[in-house]
């Protein structure tokens, strides 16, 4: 492989395969050797061009994974592809900073200094993901490579999604030592063995825990789950709104007939500021108090401090006997519903690139849901908020015993988003133990257990209703209580392979 392709054609090489085992394509097997092209071009380099090769296979990656940006029907084309582009290179730019820190190690440690390749990968997943960070993008972790690979993904509920790619880059490390490493022929064996022990038994462990987390005696609560199918442009046409809304109550009510409790509809299900649109509240009230269900919708929503209006994208919270509560979206989509850094550099605010220019929440809000003689503490996320596992992580510090993501996916059309959204929210499930009921308006529109699996979905772009009896209740999980342990430990443990491979003279063998 080494001679017979240029190292920047490896390269390209290792971005497609990340991007075949990531959904939709779900090749999950194929991220297990992803890796090892760029690493060969390294090394047929000499361990020059780190960043240069890092860069092309992260660019590669990214621009075929994330081109459903410049599909976003919200704005116009040219601002949706400048997006997508600049999300694309600012995303390339830690894998470039990746293949910088593996070509300094393979120079200075030779191929066994490989080894801490899963540490230092993890490391700057967690960098990238980190919600503190302005311009954190979690979406593009390797754990959602192994979507198909349900087992592989259980152990998320240890170490989150950092426990997974650990294992993804494990798996490369190894077979890149047993064809690049110089080892014995007694060395190679005994690796052969590790590396069947470690797929054979994750594999298992994982079946295992399905199987446990599947049988434990736990409540259930019935939920609908509403997916409108409507054109996100049409419903928002002034004399549409109020057939738009009976509709979805239409909808409701048929799951209402099925004995659902608890009703999820999607983001801005409602086409209208809800809280300032009493005929669309009084309807909705109706509906929660005389079928004793409870509601959880999306709409708009502002406030007026100081002679100046704040903008929210919310979720309205409605239960019967009890007063509407409201959640306000705590992660926004970085240019597309606020300008990173604009409270620090306010000349920002004066950029006009369509965004909605949105206020972030500040509560992770967990409300009762249910009838007046069953409920089940609940929050909910809304759209992109469901990739960011530290954001979700505050609701089930509050209490939550059930979670619903609310989204719109409707502006990324039928491109590759939907999927990768709907697998971003089976981690959610796994790292948590914890159902989650997903409404999305296109779809696609998903009840995951807390295993993971989905136990009932609606298709991209059709309408329809889920009703089933969603677990709840589990006890939290070894990540619920410690949080992202394991990712910090990846971080020192970076630190220390940095100072080795900074203070060790290059290998000359």
């Amino acid at each position: 492989m080494t001679k017979r392709f240029r190292a920047e054609t490896l390269a390209i090489f290792s971005g497609l395969l990340l991007t075949l085992s990531f959904p939709p394509f779900d090749m999950f097997f194929i991220a297990w050797v992803a890796w090892l092209p760029l690493w060969a071009a390294l090394q047929q380099e000499r361990w020059t061009k780190g960043f240069k090769l890092g860069f092309i296979t992260g660019f590669i990656f990214t621009l075929t994974s994330l081109n459903w940006i410049a599909n976003n029907s919200g704005t116009n084309f040219w601002i949706a592809s400048l997006s997508m582009m600049g999300s694309v290179a600012y995303l390339s730019l830690w894998f470039g900073l990746f293949g910088f820190i593996i070509a300094r190690t393979g120079r200075n440690l030779g191929t066994k200094g490989f080894w801490f390749a899963p540490v230092f990968w993890v490391s700057i997943e967690f960098m990238f993901s980190y919600h503190g960070f302005t311009l954190a993008f979690p979406w593009l972790s390797l754990a959602m490579t192994q979507n198909f690979a349900l087992p592989i993904q259980q152990f998320a509920e240890y170490g989150g999604i950092y426990a997974v790619s650990f294992w993804v880059l494990i798996i490369n490390t190894i077979l890149f030592q047993l064809e690049f490493g110089r080892l014995t022929v007694r060395t190679q064996q005994l690796i052969w063995g590790i590396l069947g022990f470690i797929i054979v038994g994750s594999l298992i462990f994982g079946a295992v825990r399905i199987k446990v987390t599947g049988e434990i005696n736990y409540s259930t609560i019935r939920v609908g789950i509403i997916q409108t199918n409507l054109d996100p442009h049409q419903k928002w046409i002034r004399s549409e709104k109020t057939k738009h809304v009976q509709a979805i109550i239409d909808q409701s009510e048929k799951a209402i007939a099925e004995d659902a409790l608890i009703l999820i509809w999607p983001e801005s299900a409602i086409p209208a500021h809800l809280r300032y649109y009493p005929q669309f509240d009084r309807k909705i009230r109706r509906l929660v108090d005389d079928n004793d269900v409870s509601v959880l919708t999306g709409a708009l929503h502002h406030v007026e401090k100081e002679g100046e209006y704040l903008f929210y994208n919310s979720a309205f919270f409605y239960s019967p006997d009890r007063p509407l509560t409201i959640y306000s979206k705590q992660g926004l989509v970085p240019f597309a519903e606020r300008i990173p850094m604009v409270e620090t550099f306010p000349v920002l605010e004066s950029l006009n690139f369509g965004q909605a220019n949105f206020e972030a929440g500040k509560e992770s809000t967990v409300y009762p849901m249910g009838s007046r003689f069953q409920t089940a503490e609940m929050g909910a996320l809304i759209c992109y908020e469901s990739a960011n596992p530290y954001i979700f992580s505050k609701f089930i510090d509050n209490g939550a015993e059930l979670m619903s993501i609310i989204t719109n996916d409707a502006w990324l059309g039928k491109s590759l988003g939907p999927y990768q959204h709907l697998a971003a929210g089976k981690l959610r499930a796994i790292e948590h133990r914890i159902s989650i009921a997903r409404a999305a308006q296109t779809g696609i529109s998903a009840l995951i257990l807390p295993s993971g699996r989905i136990a009932a979905s609606i298709p991209l772009g059709e309408k329809g209703e889920i009703i089933y009896d969603a677990p709840f209740g589990l006890d939290r999980t070894f990540y619920s209580k410690k949080g992202d342990v394991f990712a910090l430990g990846m971080l020192l443990l970076a630190a220390f392979g940095l100072m080795l491979v900074l203070f060790s003279k290059p290998d000359r063998t």
